[in-house]
Order: structure tokens, then sequence, then C-alpha cells
């Protein structure tokens, strides 16, 4: 099975950089994913994502608003309000074309506190380290469900 991880984050703004995190951390502990960093500009590795022809993307993305350190898998099918992020497609239209290029598309929000990503500095806080982390526990959930679904 072929797994993409699509990252999102601009690593110039603090915390915004914690998708970017994420995907870091798959590459170095989790081999049997391709990890594709859009930073600030996702819809850039759209062809080399088609290109790859993933079986499943999940798309990490720092956003706010929702419970404090949280990491959610969200489904944003359906939504057409704007989520927080700093790049310029709001989110679920960003997925709505990656699910043109593969139906298994999921969402991993990783909650920031706004003031973390709104002023222009690099590195993580301790928090969006440790969310970081608990992204990369939540991808290898679903790493043993696709395994598993795999074998039978």
């Amino acid at each position: 099975m072929k797994k993409a991880l699509l990252c999102i984050g601009n690593p110039l703004r603090g915390d915004d950089d914690v998708g970017n995190e994420v995907g870091r951390i798959i590459e170095a502990n989790s081999p049997s994913w391709r990890v594709f960093y859009g930073e600030d500009v996702p819809e850039d590795c759209f062809k080399d994502i088609r290109e790859f022809a993933p079986d499943i993307i999940i798309v990490v993305d720092a956003m706010s608003g929702f419970k404090d350190s949280g990491v959610e898998f969200f489904d944003l099918s359906d939504e057409r309000d704007y989520i927080y992020s700093t790049h310029n497609l709001p989110t679920p239209v960003l997925l709505s074309y990656l699910r043109n290029i593969c139906e298994k598309t999921i969402f991993l929000g990783i909650n920031v506190l706004l003031e973390n990503v709104i002023d222009f500095k690099e590195g993580l806080s301790d928090s969006a380290k440790a969310s970081a982390q608990r992204a990369f526990e939540r991808i290898l959930e679903i790493d043993v469900n696709l395994n598993e679904a795999d074998l039978g």
C-alpha cells in the first residue's frame, strides 16, 4: 500500500511549522510513508502526489480553535467554513482537490495557539513539539489499521 503524508506549515511562523515537524518524525521513524512538504503552498505538491499515486493521503496542518494541545482527525468533506490556516487555499478546498487524486484523504489537525503563529519566528514551542509527537502516534495507529487491512 502506498501511503503519503502532506505536511503544511510555514517554518518561519513558529508553531505553524508543526505539520512539517510531523513529517520529519515520520521520515525518521516510518519509511513506509512518503512525505511531501507543502509548507505554505501545498498545492505545489499536487503533481508529485499524483505521480506517486498513493492509496491514502494524510494531510497534517496546524489549526486553532479546538481542544487545547489537541490532535484530531477531521472529516472536512462537507465543510465550507474557513478553517484558520496560513496557506492561501482553504483546507476544505485543498482536500477536495486531493480527493480527486486519492479517495482516502484524511485531515489531521494539530491545535496551536494563534499567538504562536502570527509573528515571524523560527522554532516550535515545547507544546507544539509534544503535539507533533502525539500526531505521529495517531498516524502510527492508522498505519497499524492499514497493515491489518492489507493482511485481511
